[in-house]
């Protein structure tokens, strides 16, 4: 048997959406869906994702060594995601930093046998083949190693969101793998502190997160 025969019976298929929904989180909203199937050559990854088009709105494929992430976001992941997005914006603008947002642009390399579709990348200063910047909104565990997968598109710099807090990943100078840095730091934007965009994701409405930041960021006027 298959797992994708247990779909073929009502019943099982009524059994598979029951339990294998994650569960809500402590406060009662929704995490992200995510599912991992393993022994997936690299044309069969690529014939996945041309059966299901390129202009669907979900869901995301995460691809490393033959094993695809499958993973639908929920209302609260892209909360968190257009939230920060946006604060960032703001940051750019603010700084004068050129930018080139990729936003959830696929990665793929067929030799390093990786495929991602980030929730928000950036490339600072022009444009590259891969982003200098990417970030993950992650409310659940699991999938493939992402730090792993973004090695391989040697992506300076890694962050993620977890339990309401930024963990930033600078790649090391050899490549070889990547640094956690101190809280409330990032290599790649030094004059940012990223425990101001975790309080800013905090505040209760979208305006009063903004507002919040841009009051931070913004030198006081002589």
């Amino acid at each position: 048997m298959t797992v994708a025969s247990l779909l073929d019976n009502p019943e099982r298929a009524r059994a598979c959406r029951e339990f294998l929904t994650p569960e809500p989180l402590a406060d009662g909203r929704q995490p992200e869906d995510r599912l991992v199937h393993c022994g997936m050559s690299w044309e069969r990854y690529l014939a996945f994702d041309r059966a299901l088009g390129d202009d669907r709105p979900g869901p995301r494929f995460y691809y490393l060594d033959g094993n695809l992430e499958i993973m639908t976001t929920s209302e609260e992941h892209e909360r968190i995601k257009t939230c920060l997005s946006g604060l960032m914006d703001l940051y750019f603008d603010q700084n004068g930093q050129e930018i080139i947002k990729r936003g959830q642009a696929t990665m793929r390399s067929a030799l390093a046998q990786a495929g991602a579709e980030p929730d928000e990348s950036w490339c600072l200063g022009e444009a590259k083949e891969f982003p200098d910047l990417v970030l993950e909104i992650a409310l659940t565990s699991g999938g493939v190693s992402k730090l792993e997968l973004y090695r391989r598109f040697g992506v300076p710099e890694v962050w993620f969101w977890r339990q309401g807090h930024l963990e930033a990943f600078a790649l090391r100078g050899d490549g070889g793998g990547y640094d956690r840095l101190e809280a409330g730091r990032s290599r790649l934007l030094p004059g940012l502190d990223t425990g101001l965009l975790e309080r800013c994701v905090a505040l209760p409405s979208w305006q009063a997160a903004r507002r919040a930041f841009r009051a931070a960021i913004t030198p006081p006027e002589p």
